[in-house]
């Protein structure tokens, strides 16, 4: 409620702005609870029913359709209407969403609390290391791709914008497909840490391939980069609710999601420096050695013998 109480008053707030001093204001207290989401939502789902794969990767499924959506939907609203009126479809969206969350069952403290569970640091740790490699590589394959795509294949510069993002979207909606494969392997019994690794090696080569390929076989080899990039995301968020007790759940996706997209974000200067120095190629093929880190950590994970039993 938090979340979306305050994202739709930000909302409105920046509905009103009078200047962009303040407009600059607002947003920053919309990225401040918007940032409330990740840790407590998914905290939620592990609090009200059993670790599941597939119930992760649906969850995460629905939230990239809904930032594709949104993009859609405020770009065709500030074209029709104004960008005012694109922020004002936030705060109905949020308000109408609050309102339905009040009817969501959902357990209460003390219960969460009397339930059993320790923490495994040092699990915990190794999984927090390949968060932040892995939010490098999305940060900066993110910021890079659209541009990449852009001067690969076109140099109008006003048709390479619009051809850079929609081929990126393309490429990035292939992840979805990847996410509800990873589910139903977890679920189907291969452990998380497996599926991670294989997730992470696999991108390794398809990152070469864009350094040393052009032409036609780049969007393809975006394609098989998305796939397996997020082939990652429902097994990182099951291994955080099997590492961590009901109690200290949301702390353990906060640091999750905290390295993940903040150090993670130091990504996109890397591969800006690189892009600089070297060629937008050579930033993707520096991507490839960003993953090690995850890789060796993933390795640890998977031969590691694990309790019987999730953390709880």
């Amino acid at each position: 409620l938090v979340y979306l109480g305050g994202c739709s008053a930000t909302a409105l707030l920046a509905y009103w702005a009078p200047s962009l001093a303040v407009l600059f204001v607002v947003m920053f207290g919309m990225g401040c609870f918007a940032s409330i989401y990740h840790p407590a939502g998914t905290a939620l789902i592990t609090h009200s029913m059993p670790h599941s794969g597939r119930v992760f990767a649906l969850h995460g499924m629905a939230g990239n359709l809904g930032v594709a959506g949104a993009s859609v939907l405020a770009g065709t609203l500030g074209w029709l209407f104004g960008w005012r009126w694109a922020l004002a479809s936030l705060a109905l969206a949020g308000l109408l969403l609050g309102l339905r969350a009040l009817a969501l069952p959902s357990p209460r403290l003390q219960e969460i609390k009397a339930r059993e569970g320790r923490i495994r640091w040092g699990d915990l740790a190794l999984l927090l290391v390949a968060a932040i490699f892995m939010g490098m590589v999305y940060r900066s394959m993110t910021t890079f791709l659209p541009k990449f795509f852009a001067v690969s294949y076109t140099d109008d510069a006003g048709i390479g914008t619009a051809l850079g993002g929609a081929l990126t979207t393309a490429a990035l909606l292939i992840g979805l497909l990847g996410m509800y494969v990873a589910g139903r392997l977890a679920d189907g019994g291969m452990r998380p840490a497996t599926v991670f690794l294989i997730g992470a090696v696999m991108q390794v080569p398809f990152f070469l391939g864009i350094v040393w390929l052009n032409g036609a076989a780049l969007l393809p080899l975006a394609m098989a980069v998305s796939f397996f990039h997020f082939f990652t995301q429902p097994v990182g968020n099951h291994m955080v609710a099997d590492f961590t007790p009901p109690r200290l759940r949301g702390l353990g996706y906060g640091l999750y999601f905290f390295l993940a997209f903040g150090a993670g974000s130091t990504g996109a200067g890397l591969g800006g420096w690189i892009s600089e120095n070297f060629s937008m190629a050579a930033s993707f093929g520096a991507l490839a050695a960003v993953l090690l880190p995850s890789i060796l950590a993933m390795v640890w994970l998977a031969l590691r013998r694990q309790p019987s039993e999730p953390a709880g």
